[in-house]
């Protein structure tokens, strides 16, 4: 009898270790003071463009960066120069009780956020917060950070990691098109 629960355990030990050997650690997220809430933000400097042309790049970078940017913006105040939106992007976990190597990733569900632009002359600031997992009932990302937690799960860490990765290139993408969007010139006819 005692055999088999040393096998027990030594099987559990190696897979629990073979989950966190495949999960990265958890980066450090941006929380603000205030709210406690992941919460990525910044102003970014745009020297001698217009609020105008910061509000309506921002706007041409929604209707090519999401899939559907009709369901994306929720608020477009011209005249405050105000776009406030959300959307979603998917998570993914290692599939469990996979023999193959690597470890093929499987859905985990979808993380949904909100977001805010707010347009100056010379410059623009972008708020990104109120993270959730989709789940039955509200599911704050903050959650993920509680590893005392008694429902903590190693991938919350590997979800930590995919939400920060998507963040920060979902604000490059914005950076990088207002600073480069063409303004296309009006035709004389």
């Amino acid at each position: 009898m005692k055999p088999k629960i040393f096998t027990a355990i030594a099987v559990a030990s190696l897979w629990a270790a073979t989950i966190q050997a495949q999960a990265p650690a958890a980066p450090k997220m941006p929380i603000d003071e205030v709210s406690n809430l992941i919460t990525y933000t910044d102003v970014v400097e745009e020297p001698g463009m217009n609020k105008d042309s910061i509000y309506n790049r921002s706007l041409r970078w929604m209707k090519t960066y999401f899939k559907n940017p009709v369901e994306a913006l929720k608020k477009a105040d011209a005249e405050a120069r105000v776009i406030e939106g959300g959307y979603r992007f998917t998570i993914q976990r290692p599939e469990p009780n996979s023999k193959k190597q690597p470890v093929p990733m499987v859905d985990a569900g979808l993380v949904n956020y909100k977001f805010k632009i707010m347009c100056k002359d010379g410059k623009f600031k972008y708020e990104i917060t109120n993270i959730s997992w989709k789940q039955t009932s509200y599911y704050p990302i903050e959650r993920w950070m509680d590893t005392k937690a008694t429902n903590y799960d190693p991938n919350f860490a590997l979800y930590l990691k995919q939400t920060d990765d998507f963040m920060k290139e979902t604000i490059k993408s914005l950076e990088r098109f207002i600073e480069t969007d063409p303004v296309k010139k009006k035709d004389d006819w």
